[in-house]
């Protein structure tokens, strides 16, 4: 099963086991099926990787793509020994550009004096590139140049930049000495810092990480509470001093709670588990004005009505907001059939009908303009991309011998950046131009 549909079906397996909890509520919003008609195919193109030497094992793995088309990700080489052990694993940052007359190109991101390894996690705009390097065996959080020659240290010990600002404010996470404690802290271009604690939202758990960050400053931050099994992630929207919590949260055994990135207005979206009178329910939501903001249920989990929801991995924030207010996730009626949805910005619900050889469907990402990625599950085992727009399906196939993994994003512009597998288990960046 793809990582996709094994999420889904962990996630299906833990609606059911709280539906029967859960009275009639009123959902938001008719679900209408639409048929959807075919057009033309677009085929994916390989963005240029690394070469590995005998006995190496590659992953290159996209993470984000700017409005202006640059991409970033990160290369992990590892090491096999004779007896089929790990013997290192090596991490380097990468950026990709599409030039005239050129194609792509890919650009090796310059690693600080004495640096064993690097990773990228987001972008700016511009295409400034974010992450983390390793020096003397430990990561400090780092930020690239424009030019990506140059890379500055924005962080103490055991930190790393997880999130990046559209116009360069970076969130910085450092773990403390401990497993379960650590702080994060919002850092500007002039390399002003802004602690991101004193509220009750954000100083409720042990370990705080930043996400996401909107054009308006508003920060999304994950705040961490139990261990093991009981570890509980609970999404926290921050805005110049003040907090608010959103209603949904993730667990280690239940799965996570998807959270889209922060829109310029401050609004997201998001999927989980939520308790109202001590009572679970599973929801979809829109939360919409930033701090504190308004919350609008979409779908929620109840007796004999459809369960909605948003695809991601742990920790993870999902491209499943478009800038106009589209949401792309997926429904499963009571039967388990789950198919792609979308909710367009007046909260209405369109599901989309599963295609010839399709046994389940998701929308995994979504652009301006009523534009939705569906990754759909074949029967055969393998994954089928289509673009959804006005009732009609353009299909996305893979290059030739690769299988979609992974989708990062869909820009306004029509550049769709996902991560794609081969036989061998080889991982590299793709590229589709629907422009």
């Amino acid at each position: 099963m793809t990582d996709t549909g094994a999420s889904a079906a962990r996630l299906a397996r833990g609606v059911a086991a709280s539906i029967a909890l859960v009275g009639a509520l009123a959902a938001t919003g008719a679900a209408t099926p639409a048929a959807a008609a075919a057009g033309p195919a677009v085929r994916g193109e390989l963005l240029p990787i690394p070469a590995v030497a005998p006995g190496e094992q590659h992953a290159v793995s996209a993470v984000d793509v700017s409005p202006l088309g640059v991409v970033a990700g990160t290369a992990r080489v590892t090491r096999i020994g004779p007896d089929g052990t790990i013997e290192s694993l090596v991490e380097t940052p990468y950026r990709w550009a599409r030039l005239p007359r050129a194609g792509w190109q890919r650009q090796r991101l310059a690693l600080p004096a004495g640096a064993t390894s690097g990773s990228v996690s987001g972008l700016t705009d511009l295409g400034e590139p974010a992450g983390k390097v390793t020096l003397d065996g430990v990561t400090r959080a780092a930020r690239w140049s424009l030019d990506g020659r140059h890379a500055t240290l924005i962080g103490e010990a055991r930190s790393e930049a997880g999130a990046v600002g559209p116009r360069g404010t970076w969130g910085v996470a450092t773990a403390g000495p401990e497993v379960i404690s650590g702080q994060a802290e919002l850092v500007s271009r002039a390399g002003v810092r802004t602690p991101l604690s004193g509220t009750p939202e954000l100083d409720a758990g042990y370990r705080r990480y930043v996400v996401s960050i909107g054009a308006s400053g508003t920060a999304l931050v994950s705040v961490f509470t139990g261990v093991g099994q009981g570890t509980t992630a609970k999404p926290v929207l921050w805005h110049d001093g003040a907090t608010v919590q959103l209603p949904v949260f993730g667990t280690a055994y239940l799965g996570p709670a998807c959270v889209s990135r922060v829109q310029a207005d401050g609004s997201v979206v998001a999927s989980g588990y939520s308790l109202t009178a001590g009572v679970p329910r599973y929801i979809v939501m829109r939360h919409v004005g930033g701090v504190p903001g308004t919350d609008v249920v979409l779908s929620q989990a109840t007796q004999g009505q459809p369960v909605g929801g948003l695809i991601c991995t742990y920790g993870q924030t999902v491209n499943n907001l478009a800038a106009d207010g589209g949401v792309a996730g997926f429904l499963t009626d009571a039967g388990g059939n789950r198919t792609a949805a979308y909710w367009n910005a007046a909260n209405q619900v369109t599901t989309v009908s599963l295609a010839d050889g399709e046994r389940a469907a998701s929308g995994v990402a979504a652009a301006r303009g009523g534009r939705m990625v569906i990754l759909a599950e074949t029967g055969d085992g393998g994954n089928r991309m289509t673009l959804w727009r006005n009732g009609t399906r353009t299909p996305l196939p893979a290059p030739a011998g690769w299988n979609v993994r992974s989708v990062v994003e869909l820009t306004d512009a029509g550049l769709l950046i996902a991560n794609v597998q081969d036989a061998a288990g080889t991982i590299r960046p793709a590229a589709w131009n629907l422009g």
